[in-house]
């Protein structure tokens, strides 16, 4: 799966609101090992996210270290 990719952090301006069950590019691996991508699950408590992350698994992530991803 190929997944074009938007520079532009995740915010509600500009329309885009996160979304449960979205893929969306991380800024920053969390590790050496794991995918640049993630699944997010659900937001935990605001600007905190709850996500599936290949080669990693769960793991809770910022808003801010969310890029958005284009279909």
């Amino acid at each position: 799966m190929t997944i074009s990719i938007s520079q532009e952090p995740m915010t509600s301006v500009g329309g885009f609101i996160p979304e449960a069950d979205q893929w969306v590019q991380l800024r920053d691996p969390l590790t050496d090992y794991s995918a640049d991508e993630a699944l997010l699950l659900c937001e935990e408590v605001e600007d905190y996210w709850v996500a599936w992350i290949p080669s990693y698994g769960e793991a809770r992530v910022r808003r801010e270290q969310l890029l958005k991803a284009i279909d």
